[in-house]
């Protein structure tokens, strides 16, 4: 049996400053590569710009935004996480090893 995958999504505006001279694409790059190094192959990263139409493949960030939820959106599975703010890869890992502990289990 193969180990599950944990999917982290991390919504955010259109290839902008994340206001440390380094865009959302290349933030959520850095915290991936520093996930992987702790999860290995149990964790993958995605950066999808809002109202791409990758985005719309995710109603539950969409209701989130239109409710007043700030970017960067950040699930983990089927999770959000966190909105607003910087990503936190504390958070992030804590939501990870949430999910592999549920698998674990079953």
């Amino acid at each position: 049996m193969s180990a599950k995958v944990i999917h982290i999504r991390v919504f955010a505006a259109p290839d902008a400053s994340c206001g440390h001279g380094m865009t959302w694409s290349a933030a959520t790059a850095f915290v991936g590569e520093r996930l992987q190094r702790r999860f290995g192959h149990s964790v993958e990263i995605e950066h999808i710009e809002m109202f791409s139409p990758r985005s719309f493949e995710f109603p539950e960030v969409m209701a989130a935004i239109e409710a007043g939820g700030q970017l960067p959106v950040v699930m983990v599975g089927d999770r959000i996480v966190s909105q607003g703010g910087k990503l936190s890869e504390r958070i992030i890992g804590q939501a990870v090893e949430g999910e592999l502990t549920a698998e674990r289990k079953t």
